[in-house]
């Protein structure tokens, strides 16, 4: 489990660099403004140092700790149910995604991410998947103008 934990954030820093370099984007409009390169370039930086500080605690990880966090055989079978319902669902998603209103489909991908997840309780289920689609349909839709469907 170390080892694999070291290695995503290896991966997570190196992105994080490509990233940053991918991000110089210039401005010659106005020499005062930080720029378009600023904001990919700060998170750039932010994923980096997260990244690196992940890979330390992994590193000092004590031996009888990892050994005792391991997930049982039997879990990981369940994992593998989890990973491909995600992956099935987010295809099924992106493919619905322009050809059905916005909130029906994020709502209904939400709802059954967590049912995958082992949420059971329906007014969570309920309240959250409609609070989080209204919301983003709100904050994207409506204050920063992307159109959604």
């Amino acid at each position: 489990m170390r080892v694999g934990e070291i290695l995503i954030s290896v991966g997570m820093a190196l992105v994080a660099i490509a990233f940053y370099g991918f991000g110089n984007f210039t401005q010659e409009i106005n020499p005062d403004d930080p720029g378009p390169a600023f904001y990919p370039r700060a998170l750039s930086i932010l994923l980096l140092a997260f990244s690196l500080v992940q890979m330390i605690l992994s590193w000092q990880k004590k031996k009888g700790v990892q050994e005792k966090d391991q997930v049982a055989p039997e879990k990981t079978d369940f994992s593998y149910k989890i990973i491909l319902g995600t992956l099935l669902l987010s295809v099924i998603y992106g493919f619905v995604f322009d050809k059905v209103s916005y909130l029906l489909t994020t709502t209904c991908f939400l709802l059954a991410m967590m049912l995958i997840g082992g949420v059971r309780k329906w007014l969570i289920l309920l309240s959250v998947a409609v609070c989080y689609s209204v919301g983003t349909y709100f904050l994207f839709g409506e204050v920063l103008m992307v159109p959604l469907k």
